[in-house]
């Protein structure tokens, strides 16, 4: 296996599936069957899988089953389902909305925490043996699975065709991950399947299965407790924000984000859905992009009594992000102070802890920070005591987090962990017109401060502006604004106000130069072109508006789009 449980990581997974390993296993099986063959003899089986194999042939589980036999008596099935009704139809529910995101066929079981099938959607007609509701599925019963071994082990689990123990399931790829309660009970298993042909395409594939289905798995954790926690109060019912109240999220708690382009109104209305949850967030995007004020806006809107905490894992060297995150009781350390201290996770309790840079945290701290968001409770360095916290945890990262783990750089079960909801920010420069309205916002905030009128964008200084690529995103163009401001010497600001900064990129080669030195160049005509090509996709081909953007007339704009042949769909 890629991750083995042997090393405490939170998920089991096959490797890249290659259809002629699964069919030298298939085939190993056979001999295997009916041969007095050990299966750690084999080099085809990870550990976890051959030691389940074993105890299979042990138990003389039949590899060749056409149907389940084991099943619970009627009576006891119906007071199972009872008791877990709750859970099935938020399972369902959450499936049904979610499998759109998967976009692959994909049958849903769903199991209790004994192995107990307890119902399934089966529209691509992916399952065999005749499994229905009140079907055994443990390794006693049907063999090495995804669901046995995730029962086994209380792990998210990934499993790949013939390494399934019964021939009947050879063309499944199955991941089964654990539902439990917020102390960490297992209420049952979540089992998706697919077929071995679609997930046998590139490893990207198995990664965007593995986390939808761990995404199904917290989502539907999260609105039991919400449901627990309400009928606690009084109410059975589950909290869902309706469309009026998440309208008056986004006025009040998101106000303060500044745009009007679609890639940023998507962005708001999603973080505004995933404020009303108890999940934890992934904010993903570019430096200066926003991410802290989007953590602080999902605060905000979530309603948490607690305060919003930050911490950059970046800013700190190692040895301080223990002291920082954990706190310490006195005398812990040298140079800790007597009373002790608490730490930010003490301090964001019934409030949002916010982890920038979270790709940055040391791969040491990282098992115990797991341990605290599994357990919720946190112990001082130093200490003996554990101290229940509930916070609402947000990260934020701008690197590639599945590649920080393939390279082993960071924890894989953390990162399931983090990944519930992903929220991806837009960068500045695919945001059209934002660009333009927020330089206006900052230059007229920058000249309210100074104490004098505000100042205005020349058409040649706001076309730059538009076109500009801003690297640094949303905190490099406020900077811009801020300097513009203070060197501007009238009402006007002009190419020659802006940062240099900015042109630094741009490299003009000395006159002697030979010329074939010249660097290449894009000719004025593609430039243009390609800016009246913009400025029509961001406007929705609106010419006039886009005439302005360009600091070109309307008729030119015309010509120009006969010119180079433009179509206007």
């Amino acid at each position: 296996m890629v991750l083995s449980f042997n090393n405490d990581q939170g998920v089991l997974t096959t490797p890249k599936v290659d259809l002629d390993n699964l069919r030298a296993i298939s085939l190993f099986k056979d001999s295997f069957a009916k041969k007095n063959l050990n299966t750690t003899l084999s080099s085809l089986l990870e550990p976890e899988v051959a030691a389940s194999w074993q105890r299979c042939k042990g138990m003389k589980v039949d590899p060749y089953m056409e149907e389940l036999t084991y099943m619970r008596r009627s009576m006891e099935l119906n007071a199972l389902l009872r008791d877990k009704r709750k859970f099935i139809d938020l399972t369902k529910m959450y499936f049904s909305a979610l499998l759109p995101l998967l976009n692959l066929p994909t049958t849903l079981t769903i199991f209790d925490e004994n192995g107990t099938l307890l119902d399934l959607t089966d529209q691509p007609r992916l399952l065999r043996l005749n499994p229905h509701s009140g079907s055994i599925w443990r390794e006693e019963t049907v063999g090495t699975s995804s669901t046995s071994l995730c029962l086994e082990y209380g792990k998210t689990v990934l499993l790949a065709g013939s390494r399934h123990y019964c021939k009947a399931l050879e063309h499944q790829l199955a991941t089964s991950s654990p539902v439990c309660d917020a102390q960490g009970n297992q209420l049952g298993v979540i089992t998706t399947i697919n077929h071995i042909n679609d997930a046998a395409l590139d490893d990207e594939t198995l990664h965007r299965i593995l986390l939808w289905t761990n995404t199904l798995r917290y989502t539907v954790e999260s609105q039991l407790e919400l449901s627990k926690r309400s009928h606690s109060a009084g109410s059975g019912n589950i909290l869902y924000p309706s469309r009026f109240e998440e309208d008056h999220i986004l006025d009040c708690s998101f106000a303060g984000i500044k745009g009007e382009s679609p890639q940023l109104h998507t962005a708001v209305r999603t973080a505004a859905r995933f404020a009303r949850t108890d999940n934890g967030i992934l904010i993903i995007g570019e430096s200066g992009t926003g991410k802290e004020m989007f953590a602080q806006a999902i605060h905000q809107a979530s309603g948490r009594s607690g305060s919003f905490v930050a911490i950059n894992c970046a800013a700190l060297p190692s040895n301080l992000i223990a002291s920082e995150l954990f706190g310490y009781v006195g005398g812990a350390f040298t140079g800790a102070e007597n009373k002790g201290r608490a730490g930010k996770i003490e301090l964001a309790h019934e409030g949002t802890l916010f982890l920038d840079e979270i790709g940055d945290m040391p791969l040491e701290i990282q098992p115990n920070f797991l341990r605290v968001l599994e357990d919720k409770k946190v112990m001082r360095l130093g200490s003996n005591k554990d101290v229940h916290v509930d916070f609402r945890l947000v990260a934020a990262t701008n690197c590639d987090l599945f590649k920080l783990v393939q390279e082993k750089k960071f924890r894989a079960d953390l990162y399931y962990r983090l990944e519930i909801l992903q929220l991806a920010l837009p960068p500045l420069r695919e945001r059209g017109q934002d660009i333009v309205l927020m330089a206006n916002y900052f230059l007229e905030d920058s000249c309210r401060k100074a104490g004098h009128p505000p100042f205005m964008l020349s058409r040649e200084a706001e076309a730059f502006i538009f076109n500009y690529t801003w690297p640094g995103n949303i905190r490099q163009l406020k900077n811009a604004m801020v300097y513009a401001a203070n060197i501007c010497e009238g009402p006007v600001i002009k190419m020659q106000d802006l940062p240099a900064s900015l042109s630094r990129n741009l490299e003009v080669p000395k006159a002697n130069a030979p010329a074939d030195k010249f660097p290449q160049m894009t000719s004025i005509h593609e430039t243009e072109e390609e800016m009246i090509r913009k400025a029509l996709t961001i406007t929705g081909n609106n010419v006039r508006v886009a005439a302005n953007l360009v600091g070109l007339s309307k008729t030119t704009v015309y010509r120009k789009i006969k010119e180079y042949n433009i179509q206007l769909l």
